[in-house]
């Protein structure tokens, strides 16, 4: 067996000064990258959610409208009634 390091890539050998820095900056940039990942998914899905609340808002918005446009309609309609109901027949 040969005592000679310097065959054994840095990698492996767990003498070399260089490996630990190698890790370190591998590990900075994969949680570099992670974060990244992360930042981005949930910016998408603050789009998504503002998107959604929108669109209810507007269905809320529209369905009160239809409401309001129901009950103004039955209100005529009541009271149209109550005036024929109210009227003696001759």
């Amino acid at each position: 067996m040969s005592t000679n390091d310097a065959s054994v890539p840095a990698e492996t050998n767990s003498l070399s000064p260089s490996a630990p820095a190698t890790n370190k900056t591998q590990s900075t940039d994969a949680q570099g990258q992670f974060t990244e990942a992360v930042d981005e998914l949930i910016d998408q899905l603050q789009h998504k959610f503002d998107t959604v609340s929108r669109d209810m808002f507007g269905k809320f918005d529209d369905m009160a409208r239809r409401l309001d446009d129901l009950e103004a309609s039955l209100s005529v309609a009541a009271d149209a009634g109550a005036t024929s109901t109210s009227t003696p027949a001759k």
